[in-house]
């Protein structure tokens, strides 16, 4: 009984202080994300997790060829009794079904969605709902209250796409506002503006590993662990079918011819479809590796027709850290890739939050 009592005040006191932070929030101070950048926190009930777990896995739990498969976000599942450590988390979901009941999960998730929401939802109404600075600044969360297992499945399967880029959208802010906080290459970046007609938002540490103006190659990089950052372009590419496979060869082409000795693997390539500054673009990804070395890791390329240069664009990225984390990197490499422009200033909205978003 004892033991009883004590889990009760536990819960009690876990709940009495969300409700004091969350006033704070209301009364407009949000503190500071903290945590890992790439770990997500789920709080779930005990009761609801082993339904929730499979779900919310295949929604967040993605992973990236490394070429080892390596997962975009770290999921770590706590219960409503650690809330209070870990509300402030850059990737936060908190979860709840009413079937099954209990006393923990149903409790916190009406604390912060509020009794309407979940009354609707339970209805049959939406059950999710996202968005971003609710607890913390530069904080994505989610909350989840649905009335079974299937009720849950079904609204994660029709939103699957569109959760996760909110996720990883919030993820590239914090990275941009990061990485550009400190000092920046600005002379450079002018330099290779001045000589080539194009802008990028160059981080500090970068240098120009290789030049080739005959060749319209740029090559930069950084130290361990090791990014490389380029840029290629071809003239006059009014009359190109840009297609998944010229792109694709291309590809081939830049890191046999231009980055030398480096190949791209067959294995784990993607294509999709994407927008860089206004312009529509291919996005490849895939796994390069080295000729003559024990060597590989993550890429991306950005590939797009500028129609006011009549040039065909190839912004790429390449990370190198043989035995560590990469996945994090490349993300942070397209931070820098979306940078790039040919005429005017970027829209500050390619990397500014979106606002609240219910769907």
């Amino acid at each position: 009984m004892r033991s009883a009592r004590v889990f009760k005040i536990t819960i009690r006191s876990c709940l009495t202080a969300f409700l004091v932070s969350f006033l704070l929030v209301r009364c407009g101070y949000t503190p500071p994300v903290i945590g890992q950048e790439d770990v997500l926190v789920i709080v779930a009930s005990e009761e609801d997790r082993p339904l929730l777990e499979p779900l919310l896995a295949d929604v967040l739990g993605r992973s990236m060829a490394t070429p080892a498969p390596e997962p975009y976000f770290k999921i770590r599942w706590e219960t409503p009794a650690e809330f209070e450590t870990f509300q402030h988390y850059k990737s936060l979901v908190v979860a709840s079904l009413s079937n099954p009941a209990d006393s923990t999960g149903d409790v916190l998730i009406r604390r912060i969605l509020g009794e309407k929401r979940v009354t609707e939802a339970m209805q049959g109404g939406n059950p999710i709902y996202v968005t971003s600075d609710l607890l913390a600044r530069g904080q994505i969360f989610m909350g989840l209250s649905a009335l079974d297992a299937i009720h849950a499945q079904k609204e994660l399967s029709r939103l699957r796409s569109w959760i996760f880029d909110q996720f990883e959208q919030q993820l590239r802010i914090r990275q941009y506002r990061a990485m550009y906080r400190g000092r920046e290459q600005k002379n450079l970046a002018k330099e290779l503006e001045e000589k080539y007609g194009w802008r990028l938002r160059i981080q500090r540490d970068y240098l120009t590993i290789k030049e080739l103006p005959d060749q319209n190659f740029v090559w930069l990089g950084r130290g361990y662990p090791f990014r490389w950052l380029s840029i290629h372009w071809i003239e006059q590419a009014d009359t190109m079918n840009v297609s998944p496979e010229l792109a694709w060869q291309s590809m081939e082409y830049i890191a046999d011819s231009l980055f030398a000795d480096i190949y791209i693997d067959s294995l784990f390539r993607s294509t999709e479809i994407g927008d860089q500054n206004g312009h529509t673009i291919f996005i490849l990804r895939g796994v390069w590796g080295h000729r003559t070395q024990v060597g590989g890791g993550p890429f991306f390329t950005y590939v797009f027709r500028d129609s006011e240069q009549n040039r065909l664009y190839f912004i790429s990225g390449v990370v190198f850290n043989p035995g560590g984390p990469k996945a994090l990197l490349i993300r942070q490499q397209e931070v820098i890739g979306r940078t790039f422009h040919t005429f005017e200033e970027p829209p500050k909205s390619r990397v500014q939050p979106q606002g609240d978003n219910l769907t």
